[in-house]
């Protein structure tokens, strides 16, 4: 009786320890996580009611479509690596297109930010005829600098020495800008969208003397244009006005109506932007 019952205690205690085992809890093997890839592109298209370049009009005051792709790379925590394409639709009176080739480098040091770069100005067919235009190259710096959540200032300094391939102006073939902006967030985001004003003045320089040898309308001039930019997610729509202190020195041709295209002028964009990363 005693061996019969020892038996079975034994077997039920053998029978127990399967399930005992099954019950511990057993730590998973987690997989470690992926480094973010320092590679990203950026991209996004715009629909405007009027292509304004530092107060003037490209466009004889019509609607043109845009679109660009930046591929960068991120080298450190505080420096990015970029070269990019954008392009425009122009009034034909000056080139059919136009295509900018970009490349060059963001700091980031705290809330100071500094973009250095080249920029190339191309003009598809842009040098057929006595009113076309001429490709050309520009060195930039934008220096950034964020004071408050709400608040981030801004200019930009940009300027070659072969303006317009010498298509505008004749001699010294030198011009430069420079300007200053902000970014102003209001303190209100209605259903999720943020709303920013962005002012901006400046100044347009041509190295060359009115009259002598060929130059731009005027050998300088101010522009300056405020907007208010509606932000939700990917989609953005500017509502800017521009101005100038010259308004009528730059004009179309007589063909294209001799419109006035540095005058006041009000101009609504809808833009669509993202990058590569964001999609996945």
């Amino acid at each position: 009786m005693n061996k019969l019952m020892l038996s079975v205690v034994a077997a039920l205690a053998v029978s127990a320890v399967p399930a005992f085992a099954a019950d511990m809890p057993v730590k998973a093997m987690k997989a470690p996580m992926a480094a973010p890839s320092p590679w990203d592109i950026a991209f996004g298209v715009d629909f405007t009611t009027d292509y304004v370049l530092r107060g003037v009009s490209q466009t004889n005051r019509r609607p043109a479509e845009q679109g660009y792709f930046e591929v960068d790379y991120t080298a450190t925590d505080w420096l990015k690596l970029y070269a990019g394409l954008w392009g425009s639709s122009l009034a034909t009176y000056n080139a059919e297109a136009e295509i900018d080739i970009s490349g060059g480098g963001r700091l980031t040091f705290g809330n100071f930010g500094l973009d250095l770069g080249y920029v190339y100005y191309y003009y598809p067919d842009g040098t057929m005829g006595g009113n076309a235009y001429g490709s050309f190259g520009e060195f930039y710096a934008k220096p950034s600098y964020k004071i408050a959540d709400w608040l981030t200032i801004g200019g930009t300094v940009d300027g070659g020495s072969n303006f317009n391939n010498g298509y505008l102006i004749t001699g010294s073939k030198t011009a430069y800008y420079y300007s200053g902006n902000a970014v102003i967030t209001l303190p209100f985001s209605p259903a999720g969208i943020a709303i920013t004003l962005n002012p901006e003045v400046g100044r347009q320089v041509y190295k060359c003397v009115v009259g002598v040898g060929g130059c731009a309308p005027v050998g300088a001039y101010t522009y300056y244009d405020v907007g208010l930019d509606f932000n939700y997610k990917a989609i953005t729509l500017d509502l800017r006005y521009w101005n100038t202190n010259v308004s009528g020195a730059f004009a179309s041709t007589p063909a294209w109506g001799s419109r006035n295209l540095s005058g006041p002028t009000f101009v609504a964009t809808l833009k669509f932007d993202t990058t590569w990363s964001a999609l996945k």
